[in-house]
């Protein structure tokens, strides 16, 4: 099945407004459009988003519950209690927990860490991994990073065990809010401007916290405690569980991938030579290079082995642990293919591209820690809301959720509460747990809902155009004040531009299976071409097209050029 035609949609421009700030703010008249069109329409406000400032951070103590979470903390730092952080499996839950384990023990803390593996654990603060933690560490503090708001049972049985739990997270609560000693997230307080971040985010707001804190107080440890050095592992969660790039946000990223190219600490160093990176690193590095690889562990095989690598400060033990997360990423890259051939299999036949539903495939065999990744893909091929559930031996379905806009997962998933274990997530992307028994009956019900409340979307893909350039803009300065509005990433994603009528001097399919497309067209100042990945079953129209691309920077054996990044094509 190919790639389904996407209608294109350009953004809406004022022409006299881009001119403007063009000219006040000195960029291309296309850049400016796109600052624009984004919301920002003074000079001021470009200036603040062109050079974010750490300065520019919010107070860390106007957090909810903040003030209780640092004062009970430092008490156990001072009092040598044994702090435990209990983190997710995924990249921002790994961060999280390394993150925060750095800065307590710089502070003085004695600090035991814990992250559930997928397959042995389930997911998140269960009362079985709780009771797993006070069993082993015996710890007088617990922290959460990354999870724990909703998980009221876990939480109650450490209070009856008397240990306290401070909980950092920043999912919403779909039901009751756990009864901890303090419950940190941004999403439970009134400042919207804050329910952004990520859980290293949070993390990050907690550190700031303690050390704002410790000095004012005068405690030694907070005095020659830095962050600055590790907020590459803030960039590196944020931008892998894709929170909005924009205010606060943008500010860590920003200052986070600075440190990120100085390759701080020999474990991210280890990773990035693996990785191959040769060049500057971005956001785009980091979602779709590095990203996946720490992800790999807890998907693959464990989670710590990509915590213990951002922990290490031993050269050879960091190259091990890299090695071993490349191994495990190839893998699941083949897995993932398999399932998701055998998803697309089972859906085709029924697939109606003019009627509203759910995608709901399942079986038995499919590797939970992958299904996530298959239903984006699925997503992506169908333009429908996609869950995908791997069966366990014991008849529980584990399933991976995301959506299109139009669909609110959480919303429609509460209409099958009765159906459902458990679930969680956001708008857009979730997760549940279901009997196999119950499955064809939650995907009647999920497609009736569809039918409903999406008869009035435009069903179709579309591609979004952020304005339309010429030839020649083709070029590294055009480049260079481009990626002045980075980095990108969710709520300020890679412009695409658009060329009219092109003319293409050679069409190849390129790649293993011949999987990507690749256009040679002439320009003023040279050949170029453009590169579109998955894209080789396309048919091509004759004679000139129009180009839907990104732009950016490839460093390929020492040669810097542009690359063009196709996304769509149509006839001009």
């Amino acid at each position: 099945m190919q790639q389904l035609p996407r209608i294109w949609l350009e953004a809406e421009a004022n022409a006299a407004e881009a001119e403007r700030l063009a000219r006040s703010c000195g960029l291309p008249l296309p850049i400016a459009g796109v600052l624009a069109r984004r919301g920002l329409n003074s000079r001021e406000e470009i200036d603040a988003f062109l050079t974010p400032r750490l300065e520019r951070l919010r107070d860390p103590l106007l957090l909810p519950d903040m003030p209780k979470a640092v004062d009970r903390i430092w008490q156990a730092i001072q009092e040598n209690e044994r702090i435990l952080i209990f983190g997710d499996y995924d990249v921002d839950g790994v961060t999280s927990t390394a993150f925060l384990s750095r800065i307590l023990e710089r502070l003085g803390g004695t600090v035991h860490r814990f992250i559930p593996n997928r397959q042995d654990d389930g997911y998140g603060l269960s009362p079985e991994a709780m009771t797993h933690c006070l069993d082993t560490f015996e710890p007088g503090l617990i922290v959460t990073v990354d999870c724990g708001t909703g998980n009221v049972d876990a939480v109650e049985l450490a209070r009856e065990r008397g240990v306290d739990v401070i909980v950092t997270d920043h999912h919403e609560a779909s039901g009751d809010v756990a009864k901890a000693f303090a419950v940190v997230n941004p999403k439970l307080g009134d400042d919207e401007s804050a329910n952004k971040l990520a859980g290293v985010g949070v993390a990050f707001k907690l550190s700031h916290a303690l050390i704002k804190v410790g000095r004012a107080r005068g405690y030694p440890s907070s005095k020659t405690t830095d962050m600055r050095p590790l907020m590459y592992l803030v960039a590196l969660g944020s931008v892998a569980d894709m929170v909005p790039l924009v205010g606060e946000n943008r500010i860590l990223v920003r200052f986070g991938i600075d440190v990120l190219n100085r390759c701080p600490d020999p474990g991210i160093g280890a990773l990035v030579r693996n990785a191959g990176i040769q060049q500057e690193m971005s956001s785009y590095h980091i979602g779709f290079v590095l990203g996946p690889r720490i992800n790999a562990a807890g998907r693959m095989d464990s989670p710590d082995i990509a915590l213990n690598l951002l922990l290490s400060q031993s050269t050879r033990h960091a190259e091990r642990m890299a090695q071993t997360l490349e191994k495990a990423n190839k893998e699941r890259q083949g897995i993932e293919e398999t399932i998701r051939v055998e998803a697309e299999s089972g859906l085709v036949a029924g697939y109606d591209p003019d009627t509203p539903g759910v995608m709901v495939v399942a079986s038995r065999g499919w590797h939970p820690g992958v299904i996530g990744i298959v239903a984006s893909r699925l997503v992506r091929r169908f333009h429908r809301p996609s869950i995908v559930i791997s069966i366990a031996e014991d008849g529980i379905g584990r399933g991976s959720c995301r959506s299109i806009e139009g669909f609110d997962l959480i919303q429609n998933l509460q209409a099958a509460d009765d159906l459902l274990m458990q679930y969680g997530g956001h708008r857009m992307a979730a997760g549940l747990d279901i009997r196999e028994e119950n499955i064809d009956l939650f995907r009647d019900r999920l497609n009736r809902r569809a039918r409903e409340s999406m008869a009035d979307t435009d069903l179709r893909p579309s591609q979004q155009l952020d304005g339309w350039i010429e030839l020649k803009d083709l070029s590294h300065e055009f480049l260079d004040a481009q990626n002045q509005l980075m980095p990108f990433g969710n709520s300020n994603p890679v412009p695409v531009w658009g060329l009219r009528g092109v003319t293409l001097d050679k069409v190849q399919r390129v790649g293993a299976d011949k999987k990507h497309l690749r256009l040679l067209f002439s320009t003023p100042t040279g050949p170029q071409d453009a590169i579109g990945f998955g894209l080789g079953d396309r048919d091509v129209p004759d004679g000139p097209v129009d180009l839907a691309f990104q732009l950016r920077r490839n460093v390929f054996r020492g040669e810097t050029r542009l690359q063009l990044m196709l996304q769509d094509i149509r006839p001009a």
